[in-house]
């Protein structure tokens, strides 16, 4: 199992639930409060300290911006003022797992998903948390119930076909890489496994089709340039593969396996 997966790109909204209402904003103009969402919500809680649905909103505004701590402290507020707040939990569950804090954040997604079981993020996130467990059979159950919620998230089709590659079944894995791309073409995760599980295959053409694109659309990957490299070694291109290998080290020069790869090279 991939376990240098990063949190952040492994689980799926972490952009915490937005479900702001649209206000009513009386007549008068009141601009220089409501110029933006960060000081319009923390107006909000200021004149309406006792609503657990402006604390929500607030830290949603709050985590966009990047800004977690405050955004953890209103989601706790929240669920403080309304302990039944399924999306403050599944918010603070989504925060705790960014810090790494596993056990905590299973625990708050279970709560969220007590108290409304139809929330796609946390039945995904749950199966992530799961999954970085090795307890494979719980987290396909959650990814699972994920896709029947909500179909057209390609994070949960990606995760799917994770467990699959993980066990040995590329052909499940490249049918649920391709699912992700049908609902998300543009998806770089998506396109690089697809090229993976396709080299896995020994389809070997299509494998660095689809890993040309990858890095077409993601030239920054480092990862995506060293798979390329990889299907064109396998092609025999070991020119066009020593390129493709340099440049993963230019953009990553902790990139093991693509310097590996090149002393294989000078060895030949």
């Amino acid at each position: 199992m991939d376990r240098a997966r990063s949190i952040t790109a492994a689980v799926t909204s972490l952009v915490l639930l937005a479900t702001a209402a649209a206000l009513s904003i009386s007549a008068y103009s009141r601009n220089s409060v409501w110029s933006d969402q960060i000081s319009m919500w923390s107006d909000v809680v200021e004149k309406s300290p006792m609503k657990a649905r402006a604390h929500l909103n607030y830290a949603i505004v709050l985590a966009k911006d990047g800004q977690l701590d405050k955004a953890l402290e209103e989601n706790l507020k929240a669920v403080e003022l309304n302990p039944d707040l399924a999306k403050a939990h599944f918010n603070i569950g989504a925060i705790y797992h960014l810090r790494g804090q596993s056990d905590e954040a299973v625990e708050k997604y279970l709560i969220a998903l007590s108290l409304d079981p139809r929330i796609p993020q946390a039945r995904n996130n749950l199966g992530y948390a799961y999954y970085a467990k090795g307890l494979l059979e719980e987290a396909m159950k959650e990814y699972r119930l994920a896709v029947e919620i909500k179909p057209t998230n390609a994070n949960t089709y990606i995760n799917i076909g994770d467990i699959h590659a993980d066990m040995g079944r590329m052909e499940e894995a490249l049918a649920e890489y391709r699912k992700a791309l049908f609902y998300d073409p543009g998806n770089p995760t998506a396109r690089l496994k697809a090229g993976r599980a396709l080299l896995a295959l020994g389809m070997r053409l299509e494998a660095e089709s689809a890993l040309r694109e990858a890095v077409k659309r993601s030239p920054g990957s480092a990862e995506a340039h060293y798979a390329l490299g990889v299907a064109l070694t396998a092609l025999g291109r070991t020119d066009e593969a020593r390129i493709e290998f340099l440049t993963a080290l230019r953009l990553d020069p902790g990139h093991e396996k693509a310097r590996e790869s090149l002393t294989a090279d000078r060895a030949r």
